[in-house]
């Protein structure tokens, strides 16, 4: 359920609220494929970047490494992820398996629904605003 945020003076605190019910939102919508947003991004990534070490994956993703560990660890208990490192090499490669790009392409189908809903809901205007701020909050 999203938290609502009210007669809050910090926009920091205000940007964290909207933030949490954004990612709520979209691991709602999500939930039918059983993974995350954040383990959707992680998924699209890698199988954008077949062969990958964490390192690279981080680059792609602007995670760092103990937020990817983090995240990867349950992609890889489930089989959605293999971690292929060969004895004596010191990075290991990131590739998909078949079940994980099975539930990628769900998630993929269902993110797109997500993406038009929250397109809806905020409107063109809006969106367009949106995303004027949250380039300008880049640059911070």
């Amino acid at each position: 359920m999203p938290k609502p945020i009210e007669n809050v003076a910090c926009h920091c605190l205000q940007f964290r609220r909207s933030t949490a019910n954004v990612i709520e939102f979209y691991d709602r919508k999500l939930a039918p494929s059983g993974v995350s947003i954040r383990q959707y991004s992680l998924l699209k990534a890698i199988g954008n970047n077949q062969g990958c070490n964490v390192r690279q994956l981080g680059e792609v993703t602007v995670l760092d490494r103990s937020t990817l560990a983090r995240t990867l660890k349950p992609l890889i208990r489930q089989g959605l992820v293999i971690n292929d490192k060969a004895p004596g090499a010191r990075d290991s490669r990131l590739v998909l398996s078949p079940r994980g790009e099975t539930v990628r392409q769900q998630a993929a189908d269902l993110w797109a629904q997500a993406q038009t809903e929250f397109e809806q809901v905020l409107g063109t205007k809006r969106l367009a605003a949106l995303e004027d701020a949250l380039l300008a909050l880049q640059a911070l």
